[in-house]
């Protein structure tokens, strides 16, 4: 299980989080280049296959989740662990017809959305 951003800063002392923020400050420009860099490229087969990956994952906590209680802020790590553990089964079980019939469609999402992209950068010129 992924953990929180509650989790992880528990984790870090004082000057340890100090130090974090110093060097997110210092490389939030260079970050902002490169996505700004990678925006301008279209998707590629690595970004679609992740962006579908992540999709079926998502499919799978939608349909074992049914009383929407894993996006609750509230509800306890227990149970969020639960509904993972009978996600991660449903990908085992169903991840690859999954996979074929939601590529396409993601596909041609990120392919719209990057056109425009393409389109606004353009037309701002």
């Amino acid at each position: 299980m992924a953990k929180s951003f509650k989790d992880f800063m528990e984790a870090l002392t004082l000057q340890q989080r100090k130090k974090r923020a110093i060097v997110s400050r210092k490389k939030a420009k260079i970050a902002a280049i490169k996505r700004k860099r990678s925006m301008r490229k279209p998707p590629s087969a690595e970004k679609i296959d992740k962006a579908v990956t992540k999709a079926v994952r998502q499919k799978a906590i939608q349909l074992v989740d049914k009383a929407g209680k894993y996006k609750d802020p509230d509800a306890s790590i227990g149970l969020k662990a639960n509904i993972e553990k009978k996600a991660d089964l449903k990908v085992q079980k169903m991840g690859t017809k999954w996979k074929r019939r939601l590529k396409p469609i993601i596909k041609k999402k990120m392919k719209d959305a990057f056109q425009a992209r393409k389109a606004a950068a353009k037309e701002k010129k």
